[in-house]
Order: structure tokens, then C-alpha cells, then sequence
């Protein structure tokens, strides 16, 4: 390929990423608020330990910070696959749930065996007292709704 046809491929390529980042500020996705009462039959001061050393290195609790998984601000009572702004597994996109004692004991406990090929890779955790203190964190992890610019209005 001749050195000038090769430039105008870099040219080409460095025009389409710029007008793809022209999009305007998409800003984070977020939850709605929590509407379900704190899940009370767990120790949520031990899951926040606990939610730290086994959780806390994929996930944050700030709309926009996704890591290797979804930030999980709200998820207590929230649709699954909700977040605009992350890319869930399709099983996890077409499984209906929402994220209660209900769905996330089995998910927590070991991810791959709840629903398979899911994006969640972590170690099983088989003890149900431990499920039950992240649990109980999970459902204290409430924020209200940002305020939208056009809100302002």
C-alpha cells in the first residue's frame, strides 16, 4: 500500500472516532430510588466488610463508575440489566428478574450455577449468613434521584 493511501486510511479513521465522541455528554445512568423496605435478616455492618473484600473490586456505588461490573447504587428492588451505560450478559437482559433477597441469595451464592454464561465471575459464597449480611448492605444503598438540568427549569 503506498505511504500516501496509508495516511489517508489514518485520516479517515481519526475523523470517524472524532465524530463518534461528538455525541454531547451522555450523562452516568442511574437507578430510581428504592422503594422496598431494608432487608432486615442480615447484619448489614458485616456485609459492608464483607461487600468490600468480595465484591468491591468489580463493582462501585457511584452512577457512571462501572468497573468489571455494574455500579450498584439502588440495586435493592431495581429491574435487572437496567443501566444504559453497562453491558450485561443477555441471559441477565432477558431474565425478568429484580434484585431482591429472592434473586440475589441464589446469584451471590454462585452466579455461574443461577444463570448461565453469566458476566459475574466470582467465587461462590456458600455461607448463608454471609449472602444474607451483603444482602442486608445492599438494600442500605440509597440515593435519591440527580437532579436533571431540564428539572431545573
Amino acid at each position: 500500500m503506498p505511504i500516501i493511501r496509508k495516511y489517508q486510511m489514518s485520516g479517515l479513521f481519526a475523523a470517524v472516532l472524532l465524530l463518534t465522541a461528538c455525541g454531547g455528554n451522555t450523562p452516568p445512568d442511574h437507578r430510581s430510588p428504592v422503594t422496598l423496605p431494608l432487608y432486615t435478616e442480615g447484619d448489614a455492618d458485616n456485609g459492608a466488610i464483607i461487600y468490600k473484600d468480595a465484591c468491591g473490586q468489580c463493582h462501585q456505588l457511584n452512577a457512571g463508575l462501572n468497573k468489571k461490573g455494574p455500579q450498584l447504587m439502588n440495586i435493592y428492588g431495581a429491574p435487572a440489566a437496567e443501566l444504559k451505560d453497562y453491558t450485561y450478559s443477555e441471559g441477565l437482559k432477558k431474565s425478568g428478574w429484580v434484585w431482591d433477597a429472592k434473586t440475589l441469595d441464589p446469584y451471590i451464592a454462585d452466579a455461574e450455577k443461577a444463570m448461565l454464561n453469566s458476566k459475574m465471575l466470582s467465587n461462590p459464597m456458600p455461607d448463608a449468613k454471609e449472602r444474607a449480611d451483603v444482602i442486608a448492605y445492599l438494600s442500605t444503598l440509597r440515593a435519591a434521584a440527580p437532579i436533571v438540568e431540564d428539572d431545573k427549569k
